[in-house]
């Protein structure tokens, strides 16, 4: 019986120590919508998003089930449909790269310009950034809530 008593004491310890561990706070990249104001090459781009998950890998986000996306000057395409995506998820204290690049099929594709996004970003107003390489200029815009 005092052994019992010696291993319950020993997990009410356990699970002290657990409930005193600083929980992460987590939130969510929503993207809205990507502006085109100058493509990079020819007729259009063919242009999609990738963010670094947890581990640092870059996972391709947008658009959702397509390739790529075709875009030319003053084309707006909505990119709600790469929220689903696990990268987008991150802790308060965490940050994320989003890089938008341009399909190439005869050579490596082309970076259109990427940009850094935080956790502590949360709650604030939908947040603008210009992305701008390889002679193309794109906004992104994407929020950061909370979940």
């Amino acid at each position: 019986m005092a052994t019992a008593a010696l291993l319950s004491l020993g997990s009410v310890a356990g699970f002290a120590t657990a409930a005193q561990a600083e929980p992460i706070d987590y939130v969510r990249i929503e993207l809205l919508e990507l502006t085109c104001h100058q493509q990079s090459e020819g007729d259009h781009d063919e242009a999609y998003l990738k963010v670094t998950d947890a581990n640092g890998n870059a996972v391709k986000v947008w658009p959702g089930s397509l390739k790529y996306q075709t875009m030319g000057p003053g084309y707006v395409r909505s990119m709600t449909d790469g929220n689903g995506n696990a990268a987008l998820v991150l802790g308060k204290q965490q940050a994320r790269t989003m890089t938008l690049w341009d399909d190439d099929t005869t050579s490596s594709d082309d970076k259109l310009g990427a940009t850094l996004v935080t956790g502590s970003e949360a709650g604030a107003e939908i947040q603008y950034r210009s992305l701008e390489g390889s002679g193309g200029v794109y906004t992104i815009a994407y929020r950061v809530i909370d979940i």
